[in-house]
C-alpha cells in the first residue's frame, strides 16, 4: 500500500459544518449535536443526547471484541477513539458496550454480497467477511479505542462510521460520527485507494441524506489520523 504523504495547509477543525456539530470534552463547555438544528452551547456539566440515527444499512453482531478490527484492509489508518458519558451531569459511564461499524476504503461493508459501494466495484468478496467491525467495553473513564481505516463513502452518503452504545444488555443509541469536510478533503486527494474513485463521490457533509449524528475532532496521527469524539446517552 502506498501512502502519499502530502501535508496540506488544513487544521482540526472545532467549527459547525451545518446540521452537525462536533463534540468534545467534558471539561469547559459542552457542545452537542442536534439533527437539523445548529448545537448552542451548553452550561458546563450538563451534556445533550446524542441524537439517534438508527442502525442503517449492514449492522451485524460477529461477536469480535476487539480493539483492531483492521483485519489487513488497505486504507488510511484511523485510530477512533470514543467516551461514553450520562447525560445531564456527563458522568462516564464504564462497562458499557460499544458496537463499531464502516465501509471500507473503496466503500463497501463486510459480510455483505448485495450493496451499492461505489459503483464499478465487486461486491463479492466482502460477503462473509469481518473487517472493519469490533467491540469494546468501556474503561472506568467511559472510554474505548478502535484501530481502523479511514471510511470511504457509498451509495450516496458521505464518510461515516456506525456506533451503538449498550447499557446493561440494552441498546441505548444507534447513531453516527462524521469527520471534517477538510480532513475528508485530504484523505480522497493524497491517499490511495481512495483518490483512484474521488470522481466517484457525490455527497459531502453539507448534503448527506442522513445528517443525525457528531462531528469528529481529527488530528494526524504518524501516517493516519486520530479521530476523538464523546458519546452522550440516557442512563437510568
Amino acid at each position: 500500500m502506498t501512502h502519499h504523504d502530502v501535508r496540506p495547509s488544513w487544521r482540526p477543525s472545532r467549527i459547525d459544518i451545518g446540521r452537525r456539530r462536533t463534540l468534545f470534552g467534558l471539561s469547559g463547555v459542552v457542545v452537542a449535536a442536534m439533527g437539523a438544528r445548529r448545537a448552542s452551547a451548553q452550561t458546563p456539566g450538563q451534556c445533550v443526547l446524542t441524537p439517534e440515527a438508527g442502525e442503517g444499512p449492514f449492522y451485524l453482531d460477529p461477536n469480535l471484541v476487539r480493539s483492531d478490527m483492521t483485519s489487513g484492509q488497505p486504507g488510511a489508518p484511523l485510530s477512533l477513539a470514543l467516551q461514553v458519558v450520562r447525560a445531564g451531569d456527563c458522568a462516564t459511564l464504564a462497562d458499557a458496550r460499544v458496537d463499531v461499524w464502516h465501509a471500507d476504503a473503496l466503500g463497501l461493508y463486510s459480510g455483505y454480497a448485495e450493496q451499492s459501494g461505489v459503483g464499478g466495484v465487486s461486491t463479492e468478496a466482502a460477503a462473509g467477511q469481518q473487517y472493519l467491525r469490533g467491540t469494546q467495553f468501556t474503561d472506568a473513564d467511559g472510554r474505548v479505542r478502535f484501530r481502523t481505516v479511514y471510511p470511504s463513502w457509498y451509495g450516496g452518503r458521505t464518510p461515516h462510521v456506525h456506533f451503538k452504545v449498550f447499557l446493561g444488555g440494552s441498546e441505548v443509541v444507534a447513531s453516527q460520527v462524521f469527520f471534517p469536510d477538510e480532513v475528508n478533503e485530504d484523505v480522497f486527494t493524497t491517499r490511495d485507494p481512495y483518490r483512484e474513485h474521488v470522481a466517484k463521490r457525490k455527497a459531502f457533509n453539507h448534503n448527506d441524506p442522513f445528517p443525525d449524528g457528531i462531528t469528529s475532532e481529527v488530528a494526524r496521527a504518524g501516517s493516519g489520523y486520530a479521530a476523538t469524539a464523546v458519546l452522550v446517552v440516557a442512563s437510568g
